[in-house]
């Protein structure tokens, strides 16, 4: 094992270029740095350097891997202040031009001025013709398409439970 160990501005300049630290990564100078020391990984040294951005690394993972889940017209301001604040995190920079961040704040952006994003004062029920004006809505921003699993497609799928549901038609269940 080698004991030439990274300082904690190195460590904290490969985050920033973009370098994923893992976990065996965090080991290795964990180990590298006990050694030296003879007493283990010292409070703010390059272990705790390196746990703390791989930790950091990988709650941006989960924060994209959360918002990728949602259709792109369900993503809201709130998601981008979110994915931007781990984003930023993550890589001990601000992020910028080109970064998930700034695509997520696109897309929020673009659902904010299209009036796409959940409100708090949505009326409880949906009705065939809310579903039908989101479909129009949906498919003049997406060029003639509705993506699938998007605001329109949820909100036709409630409006038709409703509908059945005032019929009396329980598709057969009963």
């Amino acid at each position: 094992m080698s004991l030439d160990i990274p300082t904690v501005a190195e460590i904290q300049l490969a985050a920033e270029r973009g370098q994923r630290i893992t976990q065996a990564d965090v080991s290795a100078i964990s180990q590298a740095e006990s050694a030296l020391t003879g007493r283990g990984p010292a409070r703010g040294g390059p272990a705790a350097t390196a746990q703390s951005l791989s930790m950091r690394q990988s709650n941006f993972e989960n924060k994209v891997a959360e918002i990728s889940r949602k259709p792109s017209s369900a993503i809201s301001l709130e998601d981008a202040d979110e994915i931007q604040a781990t984003e930023g995190r993550a890589f001990n920079q601000p992020p910028g031009i080109g970064y998930i961040s700034a695509q997520v704040r696109s897309i929020a952006d673009n659902n904010e001025a299209l009036g796409l994003t959940a409100t708090a004062d949505v009326p409880a029920y949906v009705t065939k013709d809310d579903a039908r004006d989101a479909q129009h809505a949906e498919a003049q921003v997406y060029g003639g398409q509705n993506p699938r699993g998007g605001m329109a497609a949820q909100m036709q799928s409630a409006a038709d439970k409703i509908d059945n549901a005032r019929r009396g038609s329980y598709g057969g269940l009963y």
